[in-house]
């Protein structure tokens, strides 16, 4: 029996176009633009100027997350933060499709892809979204890092019952040392003002 996560997304087109406020110097990309080396070298060749290159092995997990993620996820949409002291902010904003198969509801789909984890429906924006939460460790050759996860799940309203959505993946790395619970937590909340302003651009709506 294939999972659900190879049944959703597939190979269908990106749902109705959406908008979202970034922070200042974040930036849209396309999530090809991680797969590819010359990306990975510029990256890791600023954090070499900028005195960085003990964080190299870091960076290098960080990007075989992203890229495991865009592959399994069918992913069009990446929002990057930028860069401070020529290292990256450990984190990111996916955007992938879904559309449910025939036969599964909107429960038994949220239930499945959740693995567990509470879903609840979000309350800091006026957009329907279901979010939920997770914790795990990620490694990568040498390097072991937490990592904390929001995912938010936005149908697309239509007249006929809601069967596409799509998923919102914000993603943070948590690297070792002082403070870093604290900073985890701030860039978690920054994941949730992120989403309080998506919207869809839905024809005849005026939106933008």
């Amino acid at each position: 029996m294939s999972s659900l996560r190879a049944e959703l997304g597939g190979s269908v087109p990106p749902p109705t176009p959406y908008s979202i406020l970034c922070p200042p110097a974040w930036r849209r990309v396309a999530p090809s633009a991680l797969l590819e080396e010359d990306t990975s070298k510029a990256l890791f060749d600023t954090m070499k100027g900028a005195g960085r290159a003990d964080l190299v092995l870091e960076m290098r997990t960080m990007l075989s997350q992203y890229r495991r993620s865009i592959r399994d996820l069918n992913a069009f949409d990446m929002y990057l933060p930028p860069l401070v002291d020529g290292v990256m902010i450990p984190a990111s904003l996916l955007v992938s499709p879904l559309v449910l198969p025939t036969g599964v509801d909107w429960d038994a789909a949220l239930v499945r892809l959740a693995r567990g984890n509470a879903v609840d429906e979000a309350d800091f924006t006026e957009t329907r979204m279901w979010v939920w939460r997770r914790s795990d460790t990620l490694r990568h050759d040498s390097v072991e890092l937490g990592i904390r996860e929001s995912t938010y799940i936005v149908p697309v309203p239509e007249e006929a019952a809601m069967r596409r959505a799509l998923r919102f993946q914000f993603t943070v790395l948590v690297t070792p040392g002082a403070g870093a619970d604290a900073e985890t937590e701030r860039l978690l909340a920054l994941g949730d003002l992120m989403m309080s302003t998506m919207n869809w651009r839905l024809p005849g709506s005026g939106r933008r």
